[in-house]
């Protein structure tokens, strides 16, 4: 390397001082350079040999990965669309026949609501048109409609006329006893509950599955108390299925649930789908795909299950089409990839490997470097113009090296700074002439080994090798502040950077500059000018401040405004222990210098020289004065704030105080209604926590149906300057409702805005519920005394009726008749006139809380000579009802032992869920009939005076509390009384 450039061997270097110094290797850039070229050249020479055969495995590998992530990517995609298609398809057959077979059901509905609302047959259930049957239930009428059967039955589950047609021999038959099982008192068949629906669906059979409808019988136009219900019938047989396979499907079948022909699973995915009709798409196998749904009964049960089979032609065709694809896909990257690898060798390997051998020829060259020769304008020419630029580059550097090694050498030594190089020991390599004119240093004492040390004070030693270390370890210098000797004897403060010194990869010393600082002293003065400035400003300020030494901890100095604040002279603490005045720890307890704790804008306590203690807030800041360690205390009087916050205390302890005293709720909220506070009263009467309410706004605590009317009204008082009050419902969190009347008035701030709303809430719930009861009570009366007044008129006009009769028979037993006619209504007369002075006493008083066990208690004690047993199971409750209460219960017990027969226990117990309170009367007599459930609760109803029950009823009404019959017939009667939240609540002792 050294024969073919020549300037880029080792040489000693000069300096124009005449220094000889050590041999200094110059940073060679041609060198560099050359090595970069030859490791190219062997790159190249490695890389083309193999580039040929690794872009064709690259290629082909490529190739292979495409088509085969395309051949899968679109094999999922296209099976999945075709998948997806085929089970559209079924599920789409499958709801068209279930809707066919809605459209059967609904049809069979219409033809019995032609027959269900008729006068005709609402007349021949009465018994008053017994020619109705041969007149419209002829043979012929069954296959006119479609037919299996028809059943005309009355309220009470007797069958007036059931017929069944035979299509065999044309005629009708009776009614299969497995269908009559189904005709009983609340079977979905007898639904009566409105006249206007019915009953339709599915019902399953012996003799097989069938599509019925049910209809109540009442005027033609849908007037009078159903008397009955008209049922027709038409079985799902073969040839009624393939009617239905014709309209829709021609593989429709109907199964049952549990059919063995059903795949695995799929009476689990029918119960698992969504929706009752949702339907269930299973691939039977390659060729064939069915469809299911699952059909309840009209008693909500699982009964059949609806299956259409379908060839699955389309996800054949599907793979037939992505198979065509996958192969052209292969077929064109086949031929793509042979072609891209031909036109690949073609045009860049063959040309690589043409560059190959020429720069490779250019590292074996000897002499002058030749340059690439390479035709062409692609990025293979332009690579080989940048290696000739390269070459020339390189020829470049080294004939500018020497030049500028020079200038650099010569721009050292015409700065005015030192500068130099050292080992890792300390020992001078180079100097320029500013370090020779300012230390002397010459170019024998260089060779002598002349240590930097020398020329530093021993007390900065330490710090450069701290320093040195630092730079090391891959700091960058800084630049720190030394104290160096000149020449003439003199001190010189200056500021040295230094820098490592790189061989081979490894430190091999230190290169630097100093720089004189010496003119800083100048700024010492100023700093002294400013010193003085400050103790004026401390002297003339008017808080305390001190300055204590912190070795001794004895007081150094004081500024007036602290000695005016302890009540003595500046001479008489001078050198007194802090301790003494400011600072209330003993020796080696100091916060500061012994405990390294922060005393900023901390409250502490200062002794005056009367020994009295004033609370002061402290701020304690270490400093240097005068080379020597401080502690500056300010400190300022605290007495004024002390004292105005006890003040402040013992008014906020007042108002909490008042607060948890008073009987109203008191919130605080933000001007745009969000509550910030509310007092104990205010969370017992909502029942929210005051970690709750924050953050709330009061409008969201209010029932939505009060929310908007009371926003309103607020926010118009507010605009008009008056005090906002209102009533309305709050909803607690157990859903329970109160009543509340509350206010508020504007809170201001310093300046005169609005900062909030202040206000109270009081719980009005009594009163709005007394109100409502007695609204209702009122109502009520008016009622039953409108009714009452009706039923005595009319009973009064078939007396005087009866006396005219009476007065013009002349037939002895027709007299003796009427007679007990009259008897008779002048005893309902009495019956009513004596139910008018029991319900008087309804909704005369307001409801109040009472305790059930006590009423029903003292209940007991009336019926004590009675044989029977009545237990009390019941908590300590009470509930708002009217104070006719007992009279309630009184009639539960008297009529289960009227009415019981064989009754021998009564039992009051309880039962909490969400719609209440149930409070259940319960005893083992004969029990309700199940016609006589809702009846037994109206008017007159009863074997005594008819009243009881339907007094009992309006009573528990007047507070919205409600009583129905749920025993079961034959095993006991069953009261249950729903008390709503809010009228109940139970007794904590």
């Amino acid at each position: 390397m050294e024969e073919r450039f020549p300037h880029c061997r080792e040489r000693p270097v000069t300096n124009p001082s005449g220094i000889h110094q050590e041999q200094y290797y110059s940073p060679d850039t041609c060198t560099e350079l050359f090595i970069w070229v030859r490791i190219v050249i062997g790159t190249y020479q490695t890389i083309s040999m193999k580039l040929q055969e690794k872009t064709s495995l690259i290629l082909i590998l490529l190739l292979i990965f495409s088509i085969t992530i395309i051949s899968v990517v679109v094999s999922v995609i296209s099976l999945s669309s075709y998948r997806n298609l085929e089970e559209d398809y079924v599920a789409r057959d499958v709801s068209l026949a279930l809707n066919k077979l809605g459209d059967e059901s609904d049809t069979l509905s219409a033809i019995a609501s032609d027959w269900g609302p008729w006068d005709d047959t609402y007349h021949f259930v009465l018994g008053t048109k017994p020619e109705y049957v041969q007149a419209n239930l002829l043979p012929e009428t069954y296959p006119n409609l479609r037919l299996s059967l028809i059943l005309i039955v009355n309220e009470r589950a007797e069958i007036l006329y059931g017929g069944a047609y035979d299509p065999a021999t044309h005629t009708v038959v009776d009614v299969p006893a497995s269908l009559l099982e189904h005709i009983r008192p609340g079977s979905p068949l007898m639904r009566m509950d409105n006249p206007r629906t019915g009953t339709d669906g599915i019902l399953i059979t012996p003799e097989g599955p069938m599509i019925v409808a049910s209809r109540p019988i009442v005027h033609t136009d849908f007037s009078g108390t159903p008397v009955g219900v008209v049922i027709m019938g038409r079985y799902l047989s073969t040839e009624e299925v393939a009617r239905l396979a014709y309209l829709t499907d021609p593989s429709l079948s109907f199964v049952d649930m549990h059919d063995p022909s059903l795949p695995p699973g799929v009476q689990e995915r029918l119960h698992e789908s969504p929706g009752a009709t949702t339907p269930v798409i299973q691939v039977l196998s390659d060729d064939k795909v069915a469809g299911y749904a699952l059909i309840r009964d009209i008693y909500g049960n699982d009964s059949l299950v609806l299956r259409i089979n379908q060839y699955r032609d389309i996800y054949r065709q599907g793979i037939t089409t992505t198979l065509h694809y996958i192969l052209i896909v292969l077929a064109a990257g086949l031929f793509l990839g042979i072609a891209a690898l031909f036109m690949l060798d073609r045009l860049v390997l063959s040309r690589i490997m043409d560059l190959s051998r020429q720069v490779s020829g250019i590292g074996k060259a000897p002499g002058a470097s030749p340059r690439v020769s390479f035709e062409g304008n692609d990025e293979f020419a332009q690579l080989a113009f940048e290696i000739n630029q390269m070459l020339d580059t390189i020829d470049q550097a080294r004939n500018g090296l020497l030049a500028s090694e020079a200038r650099f050498r010569e721009l050292a030594q015409l700065l005015p700074q030192t500068i130099f190089e050292m080992d890792m020991a300390g020992r001078l390599l180079y100097v320029n002439e500013a370090a020779t004119a300012t230390f002397g240093i010459t170019a024998g004492m260089i060779q002598k080994g002349v240590n930097v040390r020398e020329y530093l004070i021993p007390q900065d030693h330490g710090r450069m090798q701290t320093n040195l270390a630092a730079v090391l370890g891959g700091i960058k210098s800084t630049g720190q502040i030394y104290s160096l000797h000149r020449a003439d004897g003199s001190l010189m403060r200056a500021i040295v950077n230094t820098a490592p010194i790189l061989r081979e990869g490894a430190v091999a010393g230190f290169r630097g500059i100093v720089i004189d600082v010496t003119d800083r002293v100048n700024l010492e003065e100023a700093l002294t000018e400013s010193q003085e400035y400050l103790e004026t400003l401390l002297m003339s300020i008017k808080v305390g401040i001190v300055v204590i030494d912190s070795e001794t901890h004895t007081i150094v100095d004081a500024n007036p405004a602290a000695l005016e604040m302890i009540g003595t002279t500046r001479d008489q603490l001078i050198n007194l222990p802090c301790q003494n005045v400011i600072c209330p720890a003993g020796p080696g307890e100091c916060p500061v210098t012994d405990q390294n704790l922060m005393l900023d804008n901390c409250e502490r306590s200062l002794i005056t020289k009367s020994g009295a203690t004033i609370s002061v807030i402290k701020y304690v800041v270490p400093v240097m004065l005068h080379g020597r360690s401080c502690l500056l205390e300010t400190f300022i009087d605290n007495t004024a704030r002390k004292q105005i916050e006890a003040e402040l205390r013992e008014s906020r302890e007042r108002l909490s105080g008042i607060l948890r005293a008073s009987p109203v709720g008191v919130f605080e909220t933000t001007p745009d209604g969000t509550l910030v506070y509310v007092n104990e009263r205010w969370e017992e009467m909502t029942g929210v926590a005051h970690e709750a309410a924050q953050g709330k706004r009061w409008t969201d605590t209010l029932h939505p149906l009060d929310r908007e009317r009371v926003g309103r009204e607020v926010q118009e008082k507010i605009h008009s300057h008056q005090i906002p009050r209102a009533e309305a419902r709050f909803i607690r969190p157990d859903k329970t409702i109160i009543w509340v009347y509350g206010q508020a008035v504007p809170l201001y701030d310093s300046e005169g805005k609005i900062r909030g709303y202040a206000g109270t809430i009081t719980d009005i719930t009594d009163r709005k519920r007394d109100e409502d009861a007695v609204q209702l009570a009122n109502k009520k009366l008016n009622l039953m005394n409108n009714i009452t007044r009706h039923d005595i008129l009319n009973t009064i006009t078939g007396l005087l009726g009866c006396v005219d009769m009476a007065k013009a028979t002349v037939s002895a037993d027709e007299r003796e008749s009427l007679l007990n006619e009259i008897k008779n209504l002048t005893r309902l007369i009495q019956r009513q006139i004596a139910f008018t002075k029991e319900y008087q006493e309804v909704g005369v008083r307001l409801p109040v809380w009472q305790n059930v066990n006590e009423v029903i208690s003292r209940i007991r004690q009336s019926f004590t000579s009675a044989e029977i047993t009545i237990v009390i199971e019941l908590e300590d409750m009470e509930i708002y009802a009217d104070p006719l209460l007992e009279k309630v219960f009184y009639n539960l017990v008297d009529n289960a032992i009227r009415y019981g027969e064989h009754i021998s226990m009564i039992s009051f117990f309880f039962q909490v869920s969400d719609k209440g309170l149930f409070i259940i009367c319960q005893d083992d007599g004969a029990g309700i009939p199940p016609d006589a459930k809702v009846r037994i609760f109206e008017r007159g109803v009863g074997r005594n005076t008819g009243m009881g029950l339907f007094l009992s009823r309006e009573i528990l009404g007047i507070t919205g509390i409600t009583i129905e019959e749920t025993g079961v017939f034959g095993n006991g009667a069953r009261f249950e009384i729903l008390i709503p939240r809010g009228t109940f609540r139970f007794i904590r002792k």
